[in-house]
């Protein structure tokens, strides 16, 4: 309306100029659009308004807080030769604030100022962001609207680097190094103002030490393992390229000692082993060929009592104490959906429903509440309901499976799942609501498989051991993993 209005006083002024002298003609200067407001930034356009060859020394914006243009801020635009329209750009507005403009030019030393407009910079505002769960150094997009340059990012009390603010409505950011908290809240800092975005981010954690080797810096394979309170009992099993390892190492994760423990029974491996039970296993005799070894023990602390001798041969099955009762899960040699009950009272074993997939020492088993998970080969969960004699799926394993083998801790309503061999993944599982969380990947050599697993007071301990075709002096590696520590 301003920009018409000016322009029909002047065309009026011009058409009556033109029945006088030429010197008559008056020269006008027009606050004409408001182009562009954002946060911090204003484009405005104005016009020198003559019938004239007119040369004005300088030209541009006044802005101030102040309708009476007190402390005016200008934006000159330098000499303008001839009328016509110009337009201008400037910065450093206050978010939110109040401002009034207007045009102006310098002729022969006089300035001519046009009408004065009304402008409201705008207020930042955030509508989403990605992810709400990731490492540092991964990236993060902020969408909102009126974010000016210099806008700053801030997880917790570290800020993060802008790497483009796009529009003045999406910003991409390198999430920064952790300053020790897992769950931080995300905040942008815009002049004077803070804007908390409405959800924390929590930072993949997971944190590896290394803690202990191996005895003898001895690597074991096809070996048994098992934790109650006495501590972490690993054996059994062979020595790399060499004979069966007789015995156990127990390990004590108060004063990270290892005790050798002797075992009474006869070597073997594959056997299966639970925090009450161990029996099982073959000796392998020739390529293929096992002499299996039924021999079964009820395990008290570190020592063990031989009970009656098992009425199958088993070899890689896996198992878990669930009330009072042991569970025997799959296997070789044709076993590998068998699932058996050992009753301790009536010392009787039972065969269950069998289940509908294979299982062996290339899946991993855990308990929770009145239920027993098994982690498949292929990564699919299975849940299995003993007082029910019933299997269901329970979601997939969303990391690399690898070749098999591997690990399975819970602690809480949180089940620690992954480690395949040729993986270093660990996933984190909630048990209620089913979601899935990436935890950091285990540190050591990556061609290492799982030799034993426990926890112990909200950390899970994890024996790692190169692979047999790799060669060196690589004793077998004990590492502590905190779930939620970076």
């Amino acid at each position: 309306m301003q920009k018409l209005l000016a322009s029909c006083i002047f065309f009026m002024l011009l058409a009556f100029g033109s029945c006088t002298q030429e010197s008559d003609t008056p020269i006008l200067v027009s606050t004409e659009d408001l182009l562009f407001v954002g946060g911090d930034k204003v484009r405005i356009s104005g016009r020198l308004l003559t019938n004239q060859d007119v040369l004005a020394t300088d030209h541009g914006f006044l802005f101030s807080t102040e309708s009476s243009f007190a402390g005016a801020q200008t934006l000159s635009l330098g000499q303008k030769n001839g009328p016509g329209r110009f337009i201008g750009e400037s910065t450093g507005f206050k978010i939110g604030q109040t401002y009034f403009a207007k045009a102006f030019a310098e002729i022969n030393g006089q300035r001519i100022e046009g009408d004065v407009v009304e402008l409201k910079t705008l207020t930042p505002s955030v509508s989403s962001f990605t992810p709400t769960y990731a490492s540092a150094g991964n990236e993060m997009v902020i969408q909102g609207k009126n974010f000016p340059q210099g806008t700053k990012v801030f997880f917790g009390t570290q800020e993060a680097q802008v790497l483009q603010n796009l529009f003045e409505s999406k910003l991409t950011i390198r999430i920064p190094v952790a300053a020790g908290q897992v769950v931080v809240p995300v905040k942008l800092v815009i002049q004077d103002k803070e804007i908390v975005l409405p959800q924390p981010f929590e930072y993949q954690a997971g944190k590896y030490t290394k803690v202990s080797e191996f005895p003898a810096q001895a690597r074991i394979y096809d070996n048994t393992f098992f934790t109650n309170s006495s501590g972490f009992h690993v054996g059994l099993g062979r020595l790399r390229l060499s004979d069966s390892y007789r015995s156990f190492q127990r390990f004590d994760p108060t004063n990270g000692t290892w005790t050798e423990i002797n075992f009474p029974g006869n070597p073997r491996r594959f056997a299966f082993a639970s925090s009450s039970y161990l029996g099982g296993g073959a000796l392998e005799v020739d390529r293929d060929v096992f002499q299996f070894d039924r021999s079964f023990y009820k395990i008290n602390g570190s020592s063990f009592e031989r009970l009656p001798d098992l009425p199958f041969n088993t070899r890689e099955a896996m198992a878990v104490d669930w009330n009072g009762k042991l569970f025997l899960f799959g296997g070789r040699d044709g076993a590998g959906s068998v699932v058996r009950e050992y009753d301790a009272i009536g010392r009787t074993w039972s065969q269950k429903r069998p289940a509908p997939f294979d299982m062996s020492g290339t899946t991993a088993v855990f308990k929770y509440g009145e239920r027993i998970y098994v982690l498949a080969a292929s990564g699919q969960v299975w849940e299995y309901l003993p007082s029910q004699d019933s299997w269901l799926t329970r979601g997939t394993y969303p990391g690399n499976t690898g070749q098999g083998f591997p690990f399975a801790q819970v602690i809480g309503k949180k089940a620690y799942l992954g480690l395949y061999r040729r993986t270093q993944e660990i996933w984190e599982l909630d048990l209620e609501t089913g979601v899935w969380k990436s935890k950091n990947q285990i540190i050591g050599l990556p061609q290492s498989i799982n030799a034993g697993h426990f926890q112990s007071n909200g950390m899970i301990y994890i024996l790692r051991s190169a692979e047999e075709s790799t060669n060196g002096v690589l004793p077998m590696e004990l590492y502590k993993f905190e779930p939620d520590a970076i």
